[in-house]
């Protein structure tokens, strides 16, 4: 009888559907559907964008017509969009449909269509887990067996696709509301505007874009205006800027942008600037040299070019009287070592750690001097 019971046991064990990962691995089984009460990622701060329309895109749609065609449609991308909650959940899922589904044979598709969470905890944002993408509309448990803490929470959208629709799930019972710390929400951004590095590419998931990692160590939120292949110091980007009062303007075009072009586009872009918000500072950022150009003198040239135009862009603004505008150079960005990218260019996670914490000094000084 002893046997015939443990038999049963064993067999009701072993024909229980298990739930694996794209390893294997066995993973916690999926809350049931009723178990979760969603919420509309509306239904609380968004903050990354340069508007209050109800969507994730980086620019609103008055904009459409002004942008150029690439640069509106890469802005319609979440990147460095996020969404700040408080709870005690002890369960936390996200539902969310991509705009286009997109995938790249050099990034994790974490990093272009997956989300990321953090919580506050003690003094620093604590990661807490990750949403992969599965489906066209995926839903996934971010937070699986929590404590039931009240915390707040920072949810990182895709880097390199935008977003249909987006909620946000709790336990049955739990409370969650908008956040009542204003980390991250009191202080005013950081507006970068950039390339594909900037944009995120290729960090493997959304919370290890550098400006997002900036964001946590520097407590402001960051709205990032990098456009893969298309940041070339464009005066429409510019006036969605300067519609921003923010603590600073970061600039950083020249990786996408033509040596020749360099010095009056950066000229044309800080005058633009300085002309509607005269008070906010402006730090001008070199391109680094790429690890992929290590043997092809005539590359890294060229990149010695463009950041000779964009120092004497800087030097000419000077000595015409621009006030708060600084500069940083590109060297190492990405570490010493040439193994801080992914493909030669654009940074892996080691890659995204180091730019934040060489760009976190001189983003630093310039708030701190324009205050």
């Amino acid at each position: 009888m002893k046997n015939s019971c443990l038999f049963l046991t064993l067999l009701i064990v072993l024909s229980a559907p298990l739930h694996t990962n794209a390893f294997g691995h066995i993973n916690s089984p999926q809350p049931p559907e009723d178990s979760l009460v969603f919420h509309d990622g509306h239904s609380f701060p968004v903050i990354g964008k340069l508007h209050d329309e109800k969507n994730y895109h980086r620019f609103p749609y008055a904009d459409s017509g002004s942008l150029r065609k690439p640069v509106w449609n890469l802005s319609l991308h979440s990147a460095g969009i996020s969404i700040r909650f408080r709870t005690n959940a002890t369960q936390i899922a996200v539902r969310w449909t991509p705009l286009n589904d997109a995938g790249m044979p050099h990034m994790a598709a974490t990093g272009v269509k997956g989300v990321d969470l953090y919580a506050y905890e003690k003094d620093h944002w604590q990661y807490a887990g990750t949403g992969l993408p599965r489906e066209k509309t995926t839903q996934a448990l971010l937070l699986k067996n929590g404590d039931g803490v009240e915390r707040e929470y920072l949810l990182n959208l895709p880097l390199y696709d935008g977003i249909e629709s987006l909620f946000i799930g709790v336990n049955a019972g739990a409370v969650i509301s908008a956040p009542k710390d204003p980390k991250l929400l009191s202080n005013k951004p950081v507006v970068y505007y950039g390339s594909s590095i900037a944009q995120g590419g290729c960090a493997s998931r959304p919370g290890l874009a550098f400006t997002n990692i900036l964001s946590r160590k520097l407590d402001r939120s960051f709205i990032n205006l990098g456009f893969s292949g298309n940041g070339t110091f464009d005066s429409s980007v510019g006036d969605g800027m300067a519609r921003v009062n923010a603590a600073l303007y970061v600039i950083d075009c020249n990786p996408n942008t033509k040596a020749e072009l360099v010095y009056e586009g950066a000229v044309n872009l800080v005058r633009l600037l300085k002309a509607k918000q005269p008070g906010i500072p402006i730090l001008l950022v070199e391109g680094s040299h790429y690890d992929s150009d290590f043997f092809t003198a005539a590359k890294n040239q060229l990149n010695d070019k463009k950041r000779a135009e964009l120092r004497r862009a800087f030097e000419t603004l000077k000595r015409s009287g621009v006030k708060g505008l600084y500069y940083k150079k590109g060297d190492n960005l990405t570490g010493k070592d040439h193994e801080g990218t992914v493909d030669g260019d654009h940074p892996n996670d080691l890659g995204m750690m180091r730019m934040a914490d060489a760009l976190a000094p001189a983003i630093r000084s310039a708030i701190r001097k324009g205050e």
